[in-house]
Protein backbone atom coordinates (compact mmCIF):
# COMPACT_ATOMS: atom_id res chain seq x y z
CA UNK A 1 0.00 0.00 0.00
CA UNK A 2 1.63 3.22 -0.99
CA UNK A 3 2.12 5.59 2.57
CA UNK A 4 1.04 8.73 1.96
CA UNK A 5 3.35 12.14 2.44
CA UNK A 6 3.52 14.14 5.64
CA UNK A 7 1.47 17.10 5.57
CA UNK A 8 3.31 20.09 4.22
CA UNK A 9 2.63 22.63 7.19
CA UNK A 10 3.43 25.59 5.03
CA UNK A 11 0.57 24.63 2.52
CA UNK A 12 -2.36 26.07 2.39
CA UNK A 13 -6.05 24.40 2.60
CA UNK A 14 -6.83 23.81 -1.00
CA UNK A 15 -3.90 21.93 -1.66
CA UNK A 16 -3.56 20.11 1.53
CA UNK A 17 -6.74 18.79 0.58
CA UNK A 18 -6.07 17.72 -2.69
CA UNK A 19 -2.68 15.62 -2.05
CA UNK A 20 -4.39 14.06 1.34
CA UNK A 21 -7.73 12.68 -0.95
CA UNK A 22 -5.30 12.16 -3.65
CA UNK A 23 -3.04 9.90 -1.55
CA UNK A 24 -5.91 8.23 0.25
CA UNK A 25 -7.97 7.27 -2.39
CA UNK A 26 -5.05 5.43 -4.18
CA UNK A 27 -4.15 3.40 -0.91
CA UNK A 28 -7.99 2.63 -0.25
CA UNK A 29 -8.71 1.16 -4.03
CA UNK A 30 -5.21 -0.87 -4.28
CA UNK A 31 -6.34 -2.18 -0.68
CA UNK A 32 -9.89 -3.14 -1.56
CA UNK A 33 -8.99 -4.10 -5.39
CA UNK A 34 -6.32 -6.75 -3.18
CA UNK A 35 -9.08 -7.86 -0.47
CA UNK A 36 -11.69 -8.07 -3.14
CA UNK A 37 -9.47 -10.93 -5.25
CA UNK A 38 -7.24 -11.90 -2.97
CA UNK A 39 -6.41 -15.72 -2.45
CA UNK A 40 -9.61 -17.36 -1.05
CA UNK A 41 -11.70 -14.70 -1.21
CA UNK A 42 -15.59 -14.95 -2.14
CA UNK A 43 -15.27 -13.02 -5.25
CA UNK A 44 -12.44 -15.21 -6.99
CA UNK A 45 -15.21 -17.96 -6.93
CA UNK A 46 -18.09 -16.10 -8.33
CA UNK A 47 -15.88 -14.68 -10.96
CA UNK A 48 -14.73 -18.58 -12.25
CA UNK A 49 -18.82 -19.26 -12.09
CA UNK A 50 -19.06 -16.29 -14.19
CA UNK A 51 -16.81 -17.02 -16.96
CA UNK A 52 -17.99 -21.03 -16.76
CA UNK A 53 -21.54 -19.70 -17.61
CA UNK A 54 -20.58 -17.54 -20.18
CA UNK A 55 -18.55 -20.13 -22.28
CA UNK A 56 -21.49 -22.34 -21.70
CA UNK A 57 -23.76 -19.95 -22.90
CA UNK A 58 -21.49 -19.28 -25.92
CA UNK A 59 -20.94 -22.82 -26.42
CA UNK A 60 -25.21 -23.48 -26.26
CA UNK A 61 -25.57 -20.66 -29.19
CA UNK A 62 -22.73 -22.44 -31.65
CA UNK A 63 -24.56 -25.86 -30.81
CA UNK A 64 -28.06 -24.22 -31.95
CA UNK A 65 -26.82 -22.07 -34.80
CA UNK A 66 -27.92 -19.29 -32.40
CA UNK A 67 -24.20 -18.12 -33.68
CA UNK A 68 -21.43 -19.23 -36.10
CA UNK A 69 -17.88 -19.06 -35.49
CA UNK A 70 -17.02 -16.01 -38.11
CA UNK A 71 -14.60 -13.63 -36.78
CA UNK A 72 -17.18 -11.21 -36.37
CA UNK A 73 -19.18 -13.22 -33.86
CA UNK A 74 -16.61 -14.46 -32.12
CA UNK A 75 -14.17 -11.81 -31.47
CA UNK A 76 -15.93 -9.28 -29.44
CA UNK A 77 -16.52 -12.19 -27.16
CA UNK A 78 -13.05 -13.42 -26.81
CA UNK A 79 -12.24 -9.28 -26.29
CA UNK A 80 -14.63 -9.51 -23.61
CA UNK A 81 -13.44 -12.86 -21.88
CA UNK A 82 -9.69 -11.95 -21.65
CA UNK A 83 -10.70 -7.93 -20.68
CA UNK A 84 -12.53 -9.59 -17.87
CA UNK A 85 -9.82 -11.77 -16.35
CA UNK A 86 -7.27 -8.86 -17.31
CA UNK A 87 -8.90 -6.61 -14.85
CA UNK A 88 -10.01 -8.85 -12.10
CA UNK A 89 -6.50 -10.75 -11.98
CA UNK A 90 -3.35 -7.99 -11.50
CA UNK A 91 -3.55 -5.12 -9.92
CA UNK A 92 -0.79 -3.77 -12.18
CA UNK A 93 -3.11 -3.94 -15.36
CA UNK A 94 -6.44 -2.32 -13.69
CA UNK A 95 -3.91 0.28 -12.86
CA UNK A 96 -2.55 1.01 -15.93
CA UNK A 97 -5.46 0.76 -18.21
CA UNK A 98 -8.38 2.15 -15.28
CA UNK A 99 -7.20 3.51 -12.51
CA UNK A 100 -4.46 5.53 -13.95
CA UNK A 101 -6.66 6.79 -17.57
CA UNK A 102 -8.98 7.91 -15.31
CA UNK A 103 -7.43 9.94 -12.46
CA UNK A 104 -4.01 11.64 -14.30
CA UNK A 105 -5.98 11.58 -17.56
CA UNK A 106 -7.61 14.72 -16.62
CA UNK A 107 -4.69 17.12 -16.31
CA UNK A 108 -2.94 15.59 -19.14
CA UNK A 109 -5.94 16.93 -21.28
CA UNK A 110 -5.77 20.38 -18.97
CA UNK A 111 -1.98 20.32 -20.11
CA UNK A 112 -2.87 20.02 -23.76
CA UNK A 113 -5.68 22.16 -23.98
CA UNK A 114 -4.39 25.32 -21.68
CA UNK A 115 -0.57 24.69 -21.07
CA UNK A 116 -0.56 28.22 -19.51
CA UNK A 117 -3.41 26.56 -16.64
CA UNK A 118 -0.16 24.31 -15.64
CA UNK A 119 -0.49 21.40 -13.05
CA UNK A 120 -3.44 20.96 -10.74
CA UNK A 121 -0.79 21.05 -8.04
CA UNK A 122 -0.02 25.02 -9.48
CA UNK A 123 -3.73 25.75 -9.50
CA UNK A 124 -4.57 24.92 -6.20
CA UNK A 125 -1.47 26.45 -5.23
CA UNK A 126 -2.60 29.99 -6.36
CA UNK A 127 -5.71 29.86 -5.03
CA UNK A 128 -4.01 28.93 -1.38
CA UNK A 129 -2.10 32.65 -2.16
CA UNK A 130 -5.24 34.36 -3.47
CA UNK A 131 -7.34 33.24 -0.62
CA UNK A 132 -4.55 34.38 2.27
CA UNK A 133 -3.87 37.76 0.72
CA UNK A 134 -7.77 38.36 1.12
CA UNK A 135 -7.98 37.10 4.40
CA UNK A 136 -4.61 39.47 5.61
CA UNK A 137 -6.25 42.48 3.24
CA UNK A 138 -9.52 41.84 5.67
CA UNK A 139 -7.25 41.83 8.41
CA UNK A 140 -5.57 44.71 7.41
CA UNK A 141 -8.57 46.78 6.62
CA UNK A 142 -10.00 45.98 10.12
CA UNK A 143 -7.36 46.63 12.01
CA UNK A 144 -7.59 50.10 9.53
CA UNK A 145 -11.01 50.54 10.86
CA UNK A 146 -10.55 49.97 14.47
CA UNK A 147 -8.20 52.73 14.44
CA UNK A 148 -9.57 55.91 16.75
CA UNK A 149 -8.46 58.18 13.89
CA UNK A 150 -10.64 56.48 11.44
CA UNK A 151 -13.50 56.46 13.92
CA UNK A 152 -16.84 58.74 13.25
CA UNK A 153 -16.65 62.15 13.95
CA UNK A 154 -17.05 63.80 16.79
CA UNK A 155 -20.47 65.82 16.09
CA UNK A 156 -22.17 62.13 15.80
CA UNK A 157 -21.69 61.44 19.91
CA UNK A 158 -23.12 63.54 22.29
CA UNK A 159 -21.77 66.31 23.82
CA UNK A 160 -21.87 65.39 27.31
CA UNK A 161 -19.88 62.18 26.36
CA UNK A 162 -16.89 63.50 24.52
CA UNK A 163 -15.41 64.35 27.59
CA UNK A 164 -16.02 61.00 28.88
CA UNK A 165 -14.63 58.75 25.92
CA UNK A 166 -11.53 57.30 26.06
CA UNK A 167 -9.76 55.38 23.26
CA UNK A 168 -10.59 51.74 23.21
CA UNK A 169 -7.42 49.02 23.82
CA UNK A 170 -6.76 47.45 20.70
CA UNK A 171 -8.20 44.27 21.32
CA UNK A 172 -10.64 41.92 19.83
CA UNK A 173 -13.78 42.88 21.42
CA UNK A 174 -12.93 46.59 21.28
CA UNK A 175 -12.50 45.74 17.47
CA UNK A 176 -15.78 44.45 17.36
CA UNK A 177 -17.91 46.71 19.27
CA UNK A 178 -15.42 49.84 17.87
CA UNK A 179 -16.20 49.01 14.21
CA UNK A 180 -19.71 49.70 12.91
CA UNK A 181 -21.51 47.55 10.40
CA UNK A 182 -20.88 49.54 7.79
CA UNK A 183 -16.86 49.38 8.15
CA UNK A 184 -16.94 45.60 8.52
CA UNK A 185 -18.48 45.18 4.74
CA UNK A 186 -15.49 45.41 3.21
CA UNK A 187 -13.80 43.15 4.92
CA UNK A 188 -16.24 40.16 5.23
CA UNK A 189 -16.67 40.46 1.13
CA UNK A 190 -12.75 39.71 1.45
CA UNK A 191 -13.56 36.76 3.93
CA UNK A 192 -16.26 35.39 1.61
CA UNK A 193 -14.65 35.46 -1.17
CA UNK A 194 -11.76 33.94 0.05
CA UNK A 195 -14.08 30.91 1.72
CA UNK A 196 -15.92 30.53 -1.64
CA UNK A 197 -13.00 30.25 -3.75
CA UNK A 198 -11.56 28.05 -1.84
CA UNK A 199 -14.53 25.80 -1.76
CA UNK A 200 -15.35 26.48 -5.79
CA UNK A 201 -11.76 24.97 -6.86
CA UNK A 202 -10.53 22.49 -4.25
CA UNK A 203 -14.09 21.86 -2.99
CA UNK A 204 -15.22 20.26 -6.21
CA UNK A 205 -11.94 18.29 -6.96
CA UNK A 206 -12.25 16.72 -3.99
CA UNK A 207 -16.02 16.03 -4.24
CA UNK A 208 -15.49 14.46 -7.48
CA UNK A 209 -12.40 12.77 -6.33
CA UNK A 210 -13.65 10.89 -3.71
CA UNK A 211 -16.84 9.71 -5.39
CA UNK A 212 -14.14 8.43 -8.64
CA UNK A 213 -12.45 6.90 -5.32
CA UNK A 214 -15.44 4.67 -4.96
CA UNK A 215 -16.42 3.83 -8.13
CA UNK A 216 -12.87 2.70 -8.49
CA UNK A 217 -13.25 -0.17 -5.37
CA UNK A 218 -16.10 -0.81 -7.12
CA UNK A 219 -15.14 -1.30 -10.74
CA UNK A 220 -14.03 -5.21 -10.64
CA UNK A 221 -17.20 -6.46 -9.54
CA UNK A 222 -19.00 -4.13 -12.46
CA UNK A 223 -16.57 -5.41 -14.77
CA UNK A 224 -17.88 -9.11 -14.28
CA UNK A 225 -21.35 -7.90 -14.56
CA UNK A 226 -20.53 -6.87 -18.15
CA UNK A 227 -20.68 -10.71 -19.14
CA UNK A 228 -24.03 -10.90 -19.35
CA UNK A 229 -26.80 -8.77 -20.84
CA UNK A 230 -29.19 -8.80 -18.26
CA UNK A 231 -26.31 -6.57 -16.11
CA UNK A 232 -24.33 -5.26 -18.67
CA UNK A 233 -26.42 -2.20 -18.19
CA UNK A 234 -25.15 -1.75 -14.58
CA UNK A 235 -21.20 -1.85 -16.19
CA UNK A 236 -22.59 0.78 -18.52
CA UNK A 237 -24.02 2.95 -15.78
CA UNK A 238 -20.42 2.50 -13.62
CA UNK A 239 -18.21 3.23 -16.75
CA UNK A 240 -21.00 6.60 -17.29
CA UNK A 241 -20.37 7.58 -13.81
CA UNK A 242 -16.53 7.11 -13.53
CA UNK A 243 -16.14 9.62 -16.78
CA UNK A 244 -18.62 11.89 -15.43
CA UNK A 245 -16.17 11.97 -12.22
CA UNK A 246 -12.75 11.92 -14.64
CA UNK A 247 -14.68 14.96 -16.57
CA UNK A 248 -15.37 17.37 -14.02
CA UNK A 249 -11.55 18.06 -12.20
CA UNK A 250 -10.56 18.97 -15.78
CA UNK A 251 -13.34 21.74 -16.35
CA UNK A 252 -13.10 22.48 -12.31
CA UNK A 253 -9.27 22.85 -12.90
CA UNK A 254 -9.77 25.27 -16.16
CA UNK A 255 -12.55 27.21 -14.34
CA UNK A 256 -10.44 27.80 -11.21
CA UNK A 257 -7.22 29.30 -13.40
CA UNK A 258 -9.54 31.88 -15.42
CA UNK A 259 -10.75 32.56 -11.98
CA UNK A 260 -7.99 33.20 -10.22
CA UNK A 261 -6.34 35.22 -13.62
CA UNK A 262 -9.25 37.61 -13.39
CA UNK A 263 -8.71 38.27 -9.19
CA UNK A 264 -4.70 38.57 -9.11
CA UNK A 265 -5.02 41.86 -10.94
CA UNK A 266 -7.33 43.26 -8.59
CA UNK A 267 -6.05 42.06 -5.52
CA UNK A 268 -2.52 43.30 -6.59
CA UNK A 269 -4.24 46.61 -6.89
CA UNK A 270 -5.88 46.76 -3.53
CA UNK A 271 -2.50 45.38 -2.13
CA UNK A 272 -0.87 48.59 -3.57
CA UNK A 273 -3.96 50.68 -2.38
CA UNK A 274 -3.59 49.06 1.39
CA UNK A 275 -0.40 50.68 1.48
CA UNK A 276 -1.24 53.86 1.37
CA UNK A 277 -4.07 53.31 3.99
CA UNK A 278 -6.56 53.76 1.03
CA UNK A 279 -9.65 50.51 1.00
CA UNK A 280 -11.51 50.11 -1.96
CA UNK A 281 -14.97 48.52 -1.54
CA UNK A 282 -15.07 48.59 -5.03
CA UNK A 283 -12.45 46.24 -5.38
CA UNK A 284 -13.54 43.98 -2.84
CA UNK A 285 -17.39 43.75 -4.72
CA UNK A 286 -15.34 42.97 -7.70
CA UNK A 287 -13.71 40.33 -6.19
CA UNK A 288 -16.89 39.02 -4.48
CA UNK A 289 -18.72 39.10 -7.89
CA UNK A 290 -16.19 37.43 -9.64
CA UNK A 291 -16.15 34.33 -7.16
CA UNK A 292 -19.99 34.38 -7.19
CA UNK A 293 -19.63 33.49 -10.93
CA UNK A 294 -16.93 30.69 -10.32
CA UNK A 295 -19.27 29.15 -7.42
CA UNK A 296 -22.24 29.03 -10.45
CA UNK A 297 -20.09 27.65 -13.30
CA UNK A 298 -18.76 25.52 -10.63
CA UNK A 299 -22.12 23.90 -9.86
CA UNK A 300 -23.19 23.33 -13.35
CA UNK A 301 -20.39 21.46 -13.94
CA UNK A 302 -21.76 17.89 -12.64
CA UNK A 303 -24.82 18.80 -14.60
CA UNK A 304 -23.13 19.82 -17.86
CA UNK A 305 -20.44 16.49 -17.53
CA UNK A 306 -24.03 14.30 -17.07
CA UNK A 307 -25.29 15.72 -20.29
CA UNK A 308 -21.96 14.36 -22.31
CA UNK A 309 -22.11 11.15 -20.81
CA UNK A 310 -26.14 10.70 -20.59
CA UNK A 311 -25.04 10.39 -24.90
CA UNK A 312 -22.37 7.49 -24.83
CA UNK A 313 -24.21 4.20 -25.40
CA UNK A 314 -21.61 1.04 -25.54
CA UNK A 315 -22.74 -1.93 -27.12
CA UNK A 316 -20.87 -5.08 -25.94
CA UNK A 317 -23.03 -7.72 -28.30
CA UNK A 318 -22.69 -8.75 -31.88
CA UNK A 319 -25.30 -9.77 -33.21
CA UNK A 320 -25.25 -12.86 -35.76
CA UNK A 321 -26.62 -13.13 -39.01
CA UNK A 322 -29.35 -15.26 -37.68
CA UNK A 323 -30.24 -13.00 -35.04
CA UNK A 324 -30.20 -10.24 -37.77
CA UNK A 325 -32.67 -11.79 -40.12
CA UNK A 326 -34.41 -13.28 -37.42
CA UNK A 327 -35.66 -9.47 -36.13
CA UNK A 328 -36.46 -8.61 -39.93
CA UNK A 329 -38.75 -11.27 -40.44
CA UNK A 330 -40.21 -10.62 -36.99
CA UNK A 331 -40.66 -7.02 -38.16
CA UNK A 332 -42.11 -8.10 -41.37
CA UNK A 333 -44.68 -10.48 -40.10
CA UNK A 334 -48.15 -8.37 -39.80
CA UNK A 335 -49.83 -7.56 -36.83
CA UNK A 336 -52.78 -9.44 -37.02
CA UNK A 337 -51.20 -12.17 -38.68
CA UNK A 338 -49.46 -15.56 -37.41
CA UNK A 339 -45.59 -15.98 -36.54
CA UNK A 340 -44.08 -16.44 -39.52
CA UNK A 341 -41.17 -19.68 -39.64
CA UNK A 342 -37.46 -18.53 -38.93
CA UNK A 343 -35.14 -20.37 -41.56
CA UNK A 344 -32.26 -22.36 -39.92
CA UNK A 345 -29.99 -23.62 -42.46
CA UNK A 346 -27.81 -25.44 -40.12
CA UNK A 347 -30.98 -27.08 -38.83
CA UNK A 348 -31.95 -27.84 -42.31
CA UNK A 349 -28.42 -29.56 -42.98
CA UNK A 350 -29.01 -31.64 -39.90
CA UNK A 351 -32.70 -32.88 -40.82
CA UNK A 352 -31.35 -33.77 -44.42
CA UNK A 353 -28.56 -35.95 -43.12
CA UNK A 354 -31.33 -37.68 -40.99
CA UNK A 355 -33.60 -38.16 -43.22
CA UNK A 356 -31.24 -39.68 -45.82
CA UNK A 357 -30.02 -42.12 -43.16
CA UNK A 358 -33.02 -43.44 -42.13
CA UNK A 359 -34.28 -43.93 -45.99
CA UNK A 360 -30.75 -46.01 -46.35
CA UNK A 361 -31.42 -47.94 -42.99
CA UNK A 362 -35.40 -48.94 -43.06
CA UNK A 363 -37.42 -49.70 -46.33
CA UNK A 364 -39.84 -47.10 -47.83
CA UNK A 365 -43.37 -48.76 -49.07
CA UNK A 366 -46.31 -46.76 -49.59
CA UNK A 367 -47.56 -47.24 -46.65
CA UNK A 368 -45.36 -46.39 -44.12
CA UNK A 369 -43.99 -43.49 -46.41
CA UNK A 370 -43.91 -39.98 -45.08
CA UNK A 371 -42.74 -36.60 -46.47
CA UNK A 372 -40.43 -34.62 -44.35
CA UNK A 373 -41.31 -31.16 -45.35
CA UNK A 374 -38.12 -28.78 -45.05
CA UNK A 375 -38.55 -25.22 -43.57
CA UNK A 376 -38.52 -22.77 -46.64
CA UNK A 377 -37.11 -19.45 -46.75
CA UNK A 378 -39.84 -16.40 -45.36
CA UNK A 379 -41.30 -14.54 -48.23
CA UNK A 380 -42.06 -10.45 -47.74
CA UNK A 381 -45.33 -11.09 -49.41
CA UNK A 382 -47.24 -13.55 -47.95
CA UNK A 383 -50.79 -14.82 -47.90
CA UNK A 384 -53.78 -16.53 -45.78
CA UNK A 385 -53.07 -19.82 -47.66
CA UNK A 386 -48.86 -19.35 -47.67
CA UNK A 387 -49.38 -19.11 -43.51
CA UNK A 388 -51.94 -22.53 -43.26
CA UNK A 389 -48.63 -24.22 -44.95
CA UNK A 390 -46.05 -22.89 -43.07
CA UNK A 391 -47.50 -23.63 -39.88
CA UNK A 392 -48.59 -27.50 -41.31
CA UNK A 393 -44.52 -27.06 -42.02
CA UNK A 394 -43.50 -26.63 -38.58
CA UNK A 395 -43.83 -30.36 -37.32
CA UNK A 396 -43.65 -33.17 -39.25
CA UNK A 397 -47.18 -34.66 -40.43
CA UNK A 398 -48.94 -36.94 -37.66
CA UNK A 399 -48.76 -40.09 -38.22
CA UNK A 400 -47.59 -43.38 -36.04
CA UNK A 401 -44.09 -42.51 -34.56
CA UNK A 402 -41.70 -45.32 -35.66
CA UNK A 403 -37.97 -45.80 -34.24
CA UNK A 404 -36.73 -44.64 -37.63
CA UNK A 405 -39.19 -41.31 -37.53
CA UNK A 406 -38.43 -40.43 -34.00
CA UNK A 407 -35.48 -38.68 -34.21
CA UNK A 408 -36.17 -37.25 -36.96
CA UNK A 409 -39.33 -35.68 -35.15
CA UNK A 410 -37.73 -34.44 -32.33
CA UNK A 411 -35.09 -32.74 -34.29
CA UNK A 412 -37.78 -30.97 -36.08
CA UNK A 413 -39.84 -30.38 -32.87
CA UNK A 414 -37.14 -28.95 -31.47
CA UNK A 415 -36.30 -26.48 -34.72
Amino acid sequence: MAKCAAINATAGSAETMVNTVDCYMQSTVQAGYASLLGPGSMFGYVLTIALTIYVAIVGYRLIFGRSSLSMGEMAPRMLLIGAVLALTSNWATYQILVYDVLTDGPQEIVSAVNPSAGQSSSVNQRVDMLSGRMVDLADAWTEFDARPENAAPDSAMPAEDKDEAEPLPPTATGITAFVAPKDSLGPNMLMLSALLLVLASAGVLVVAKIILGLLLLLGPLFAVLGLFSVTRGLTLGWARAAVLMALVPVMAIMTAAGSTALIEPVLAEMYVSANQGIFSLRAALTILVIVLITVAVAVQLFRIGRTIVSGWTLSLRSHSAADTAQAQNIQSVAPGSAPAMIYNERMQSMVSAIERNASIAAPVSAANQRAILLPQRVETEGSAQRTTEMKADRRIARGRVTAVRAPIKAVRNAA
